[in-house]
């Protein structure tokens, strides 16, 4: 497998574990991303769906959270 195609597998496998990690938050949950503003739990995963900025950020900062919970366990 050639790493373009990994390095795409790995990020359609990152977005399903964000999208399955907001989709156990409460439809009324909103939250900050920095100073893009508030959004709700399911703009953020139109958004990380969409692939746009907004939910690459957000793909980031789960990634970031998970190494930082491992280096911790």
């Amino acid at each position: 497998m050639s790493n373009t195609i990994q390095s795409s597998h790995l990020d359609d496998e990152i977005r399903k574990l964000v999208i399955a990690r907001l989709n156990v938050l409460s439809p009324d949950t909103a939250l900050s991303i920095g100073s893009e503003g508030s959004f709700s739990r399911d703009d953020l995963i139109q958004k990380v769906e969409a692939n746009d900025p907004i939910g690459r950020k957000l793909e980031q900062i789960e990634l970031e959270w998970l190494r930082s919970w491992k280096a911790n366990a």
